[in-house]
């Protein structure tokens, strides 16, 4: 069974949740770009681990609610709710749309469209 990219995309987010964040950097590419809502892209693994780790410390856990997904030639189209555990008990739930574009069988660049302020205030 060959894999597609729906499944890195899919096994990209059980990282998040493991709080695993090399393993989730290894399904970038080393250039990758990777946009949050407005705030300025990161670019590359060093960026997105820039972004992810002080995360670690603020959640218990963040999870991903996947409704609808879609793969159209490179790209990878996620519709879902995001859960934000926050480690004072405060739970946000925030629906996101991910718009995933590879590069071969590895991420080029990654724009989350949701509003994080909830998970934040």
């Amino acid at each position: 069974m060959s894999s597609t990219k729906i499944d890195s995309v899919k096994l990209a987010y059980a990282a998040v949740e493991a709080n695993n964040v090399e393993e989730y950097v290894s399904f970038f590419t080393e250039d990758s770009a990777y946009k949050v809502a407005n705030f300025d892209p990161v670019i590359g693994h060093d960026g997105i681990r820039g972004l992810a780790l002080p995360l670690i410390d603020m959640f218990n856990s963040v999870t991903h609610d996947v409704k609808n997904i879609w793969e159209i030639g490179d790209t990878v189209v996620v519709e879902m709710d995001i859960t934000y555990d926050r480690k004072d008990g405060k739970v946000a739930v925030i629906p996101c749309i991910d718009v995933i574009h590879f590069s071969g069988d590895k991420v080029k660049e990654l724009k989350a469209y949701l509003d994080p302020s909830p998970a934040f205030s």
